[in-house]
């Protein structure tokens, strides 16, 4: 849900009164957010650049998102600044309409929260050709086509976001404030593109990988399960220690060779695992990581979408009040999360984070890391 659906009108820009209590608190926590995001997602752009892993196609989108989070939290921030100095910036002409109709409006910041949801609707996609039907993977998703998802997500996404700066705010001339036009025609244009908006932005890429996230996990059940028969299956098929150490020569000699090499004889009559394990095993990683990335999405945004919704759907709000301000400030700590959830889930992101640390601790080069890092595959 973005301002650029708020009945009100941007404070005088030629005299405006000071900053009150609830513009300083706004503005700092619009920084706070931003430097976390920032950082964070600087981040994640170095490591996930400096592993061969960067080769994966899922590691592409993750790079994606990454930028999309760092464009949105250095536009968080400047956006705080500006606040702070609007009344400084000359708002005539037509730099005072740009400034109106997009940047007091949000249109970048919120355009980049589409890119974002875009790019984890594609994610979720990417993830059920992995997983699902992976022998069709490297036929779906090449380099060239991954490249080309992730132009067009920026290029689509931010698609219905034009139609709230242009259409319905205006520069009064007169006065040089940022007027939303509140005339019946324009509430009622406000209110069906607010209604699509929320269409288009939250509930159809939620519910798209919603459905994709519940195949992914019951196919990756299943394989777990497959894999823990065969494994069964092979133990029981597999001589125990204790019979083959039966047949073993009865000599001192022979028993003290038994007795030293026990653990090898333990290591031989274990069933092996099958070999698609380590696969899965690294493919279900970056799959549970992200499913939680979808699951943070949600618990961010869904109270602000929702209260958007019933707004345009005629309910009341009150954009000066608690809850409206908890609800945008929860869409935006979205943008610093998934730093997290990589640190503390995704393991090549882990094991990078250790390279990079122990490479710059021993002043070693930057060819060090990409020879120690864990390469990447072509579906992870």
């Amino acid at each position: 849900m973005s301002e650029n659906s708020f009945p009100t009108t941007q404070p005088g820009m030629d005299n405006p009164p000071a900053l009150s209590v609830s513009d300083i608190i706004t503005v700092t926590i619009y920084s706070v957010i931003g430097i976390i995001g920032v950082i964070g997602n600087l981040l994640v752009l170095v490591v996930f650049r400096l592993l061969k892993s960067r080769k994966s196609q899922v590691n592409s989108f993750i790079l994606n998102q990454a930028l999309a989070d760092f464009t949105t939290s250095l536009l968080l921030i400047t956006f705080g600044l500006t606040r702070i100095i609007r009344h400084q910036i000359n708002h005539t002409g037509g730099f005072g309409e740009f400034l109106c109709r997009f940047w007091w409006s949000r249109f970048f910041v919120f355009s980049c929260f589409a890119v974002s949801t875009f790019n984890l609707t594609a994610m979720s996609v990417e993830r059920f050709i992995a997983v699902v039907l992976p022998l069709k993977y490297p036929f779906i998703f090449t380099k060239r086509r991954t490249y080309s998802i992730i132009l067009v997500v920026w290029l689509i996404a931010p698609g219905m976001q034009w139609i709230f700066p242009i259409a319905l705010y205006e520069l009064d001339k007169e006065t040089n404030s940022c007027e939303f036009q509140a005339s019946w025609s324009f509430q009622v244009a406000g209110a069906i593109s607010g209604v699509f908006l929320f269409l288009w932005e939250y509930f159809v890429p939620v519910t798209f990988m919603l459905i994709a996230y519940i195949s992914i996990l019951k196919t990756l059940k299943r394989k777990e399960v497959q894999i823990q028969g065969l494994s069964q299956t092979k133990t029981e098929n597999t001589p125990s220690a204790q019979t083959a150490s039966s047949v073993l020569p009865t000599r001192q000699k022979g028993i003290r060779f038994n007795v030293e090499n026990d653990s090898n004889d333990d290591k031989r009559t274990k069933a092996p695992k099958p070999k698609a394990t380590s696969a899965q095993v690294r493919r279900r990683n970056v799959t549970i990581t992200l499913f939680i990335m979808f699951l943070v999405y949600v618990i961010c945004w869904t109270p602000n979408q929702l209260t958007f919704l019933q707004f345009n759907l005629g309910g009341a709000l009150d954009f000066n009040g608690a809850w409206y301000h908890i609800t945008v400030f929860m869409a935006f700590l979205n943008t610093c999360v998934n730093p997290i959830i990589y640190a503390l889930k995704h393991k090549q992101f882990q094991k990078g984070m250790k390279e990079i640390f122990r490479c710059y601790g021993n002043r070693v080069d930057q060819s060090s890391i990409l020879s120690n890092s864990v390469s990447g595959t072509a579906v992870d």
